[in-house]
C-alpha cells in the first residue's frame, strides 16, 4: 500500500499564522478608533485583507481569540468565573 503523497502547501493554504497574528495584534492597536452610536460605544477596526477570503477569515479568528483573552483576564481581574 502506497501513502498519498500531500500537495505542497500553498502560501494561502491554512493556518495562516500571519493574517492571525495581525489579527490578534490588531485588537490592541492605537489603529482602532471609537464611533458613538445613540449611547454605545463602538470600536472600529478595519481588517486589511480582502473580504471573504482565507486572508480575511484568518485576521478575523486572530482579533477574536484577543478579544476573548482580553475579556477573561477582566473577569479574572474582577474575581469572576
Amino acid at each position: 500500500m502506497h501513502r498519498q503523497k500531500r500537495p505542497p502547501k500553498l502560501k494561502n493554504d491554512p493556518p495562516l499564522p500571519l493574517q492571525y497574528n495581525k489579527g490578534y495584534e490588531a485588537f490592541s492597536s492605537v489603529k482602532q478608533w471609537t464611533r458613538k452610536v445613540d449611547d454605545a460605544t463602538l470600536i472600529v477596526t478595519a481588517c486589511p485583507f480582502k473580504e471573504h477570503t482565507m486572508q480575511a477569515r484568518e485576521w478575523q479568528r486572530g482579533y477574536n481569540k484577543a478579544y476573548f483573552d482580553n475579556l477573561e483576564k477582566l473577569h479574572e481581574a474582577n474575581g469572576r468565573n
